[in-house]
């Protein structure tokens, strides 16, 4: 099987994740990243793709016509936003791309990143829940081969750090304590590299479980590395 794959968010830490992983695999032929900035390409299995507007993303359909897998790891913290603005950037941003790579191949897999604590019910008090819920019920709904990745805390596998300072900090202060919290709390950590496998796993076999907890992140990267 070969395959090609795009990334959204590929200058995150997890989307960057994703990127490197999929770098590495022998089976993928082509890794397209989009972004509303330049980012250096080095690999020569990667495209990146300037993008401005993300609530439509029709003038890169014909780039996106042949893509297997899409990545989604474009995301950003609720604290500070505006509910609107959060709703804009988690959801709408989502959905715009889910528009598109729908119209031009239905059955890609779509890997969206979503996070522990998300409410699929969409019925919870917690506005964030509710609306990363929103979007993981709109990206299973519109891909038969749609799933939602719920990590819980995630450490950098690769030499590259969070943009969110909060995270930043929080990462600094676990990364020396890491072995231990994976022993003591496996269920709720995983890495960037982790992540990237599961992903590319899923993109190559499908999967019954749509929704994905931290802990069956772990297990499935555990059971298979090569996943």
């Amino acid at each position: 099987m070969r395959v090609k794959v795009v990334v959204f968010g590929p200058s995150g830490l997890i989307g960057d994740g994703f990127v490197r992983e999929s770098l590495r695999a022998e089976d993928v032929t082509e890794v397209v990243t989009v972004g509303r900035g330049p980012l250096a390409a080095t690999h020569p299995k990667h495209r990146h793709l300037v993008h401005g507007d993300f609530l439509d993303f029709d003038a890169l359909s014909g780039e996106l016509a042949g893509v297997d897998a899409c990545f989604w790891a474009l995301g950003v913290t609720s604290m500070g936003m505006s509910p609107a603005d959060y709703e804009r950037v988690t959801h709408d941003y989502t959905v715009a791309a889910v528009r598109t790579l729908a119209a031009v191949n239905p059955g890609l897999t779509f890997v969206y990143l979503s996070g522990a604590g998300t409410d699929g019910t969409e019925r919870g008090r917690s506005r964030w829940a509710r609306v990363k819920g929103r979007t993981e019920n709109a990206v299973i709904g519109a891909f038969p081969r749609g799933y939602a990745l719920r990590p819980a805390f995630v450490l950098p596998a690769h030499a590259k750090r969070s943009k969110t300072r909060v995270y930043r900090w929080g990462t600094a202060a676990v990364i020396p304590f890491a072995p231990l919290l994976r022993r003591l709390s496996g269920a709720a950590v995983t890495d960037t590299a982790q992540l990237g496998r599961v992903g590319l796993h899923l993109a190559r076999h499908g999967h019954e479980r749509r929704v994905w907890e931290n802990r069956d992140i772990v297990a499935l990267a555990t059971a298979d590395p090569g996943a």
